[in-house]
């Protein structure tokens, strides 16, 4: 079986005029389906991901190019099979002139099968009706629905000394959240035939240290560890001030997803959690150097 290949109608508008002139569309034809101001009528349209898609009536000369495998016996060079019809709409009409009886609009067929050259003739569809109990579902909603069965959690704050522990100005300190609360998070939604997954992975945390200074620290942080003295961290903060700040700490994680039952999927960016919020205080240890013997 070959694969199908659509192009988009807007980059088939601008082939047409080329295409007027071109060779029959497929040897076995009967409905003058070798021109490009060739007609059908009926049908259905079907609306995926934003794009119409016109479904040709069962007796039609169109629907057999329509079918997913070759026809039976030997192949025929200029056979086309595995079409699919992509409607251009009002803006395609507007664009390239009516092409036959009101309403109709033009439909452009991408076709597998030996020989075939796409993009292939358009055809002027009248009567095409939208198709009868189909859901028309925009996996793009439905993801923002996913999105929102995301759970962020707000992150558990830690660091060295301990926030309950008076920091000293000039003495570097230690930043660091709960590792349970650095992982990824999946969470599906679906209408209809669509299903989407957002996937959503920690990135970095954002420090808003209180004295109007942040930092930004790309992973969790390394705990602090008193069997490891000679550990170092990439998520540090020296306090140059004494005082009472309030220390915030933001989680983002970068948001993805995917579909199936519709084409779809792609980046959502950066979202933040739910923030959360420690007390410091911070105060300057002073020390008075005298001479040894404690002479004058």
């Amino acid at each position: 079986m070959r694969a199908r290949v659509v192009i988009p109608a807007t980059v088939l508008a601008m082939l047409v005029p080329v295409l007027a002139g071109t060779s029959p569309a497929w040897a076995a034809d009967t409905g003058g389906e070798n021109t490009a101001n060739a007609q059908a009528s009926g049908g259905t349209l079907t609306v995926q991901a934003g794009h119409t898609y016109w479904t040709p009536p069962a007796n039609s000369s169109w629907a057999t190019p329509g079918k997913s495998d070759p026809p039976q016996g030997t192949p025929n060079p200029n056979q086309p099979y595995g079409c699919t019809y992509s409607a251009g709409g009002a803006s395609v009409t507007a664009s390239l002139g009516v092409g036959g009886p009101q309403p109709g609009q033009w439909v452009f067929p991408v076709c597998a099968g030996p020989g075939v050259l796409n993009p292939m003739p358009p055809i002027w569809v009248t009567g095409a009706q939208p198709a009868a109990g189909v859901v028309q579902v925009n996996p793009v909603v439905v993801a923002e629905q996913a999105v929102k069965q995301l759970v962020f959690a707000s992150p558990a704050i830690e660091m060295a000394p301990p926030s309950g522990s008076t920091q000293l100005v000039g003495v570097a300190t230690w930043l660091w959240i709960a590792p349970g609360t650095w992982q990824t998070l999946t969470a599906s939604a679906s209408a209809g035939p669509v299903t989407t997954t957002a996937t959503a992975t920690p990135t970095k945390v954002v420090w808003d240290m209180g004295d109007g200074q942040s930092l930004t620290c790309d992973g969790p942080g390394t705990p602090y560890s008193t069997s490891a003295p000679n550990a170092t961290t990439n998520c540090s903060y020296t306090w140059g001030q004494a005082g009472t700040f309030q220390v915030t700490a933001t989680l983002y994680w970068s948001v993805t997803w995917t579909a199936t039952g519709a084409p779809g999927g792609g980046n959502l960016g950066l979202q933040a959690g739910p923030a959360a919020q420690v007390a410091v205080t911070v105060t300057e240890s002073q020390a008075i150097n005298t001479p040894n013997g404690g002479g004058n």
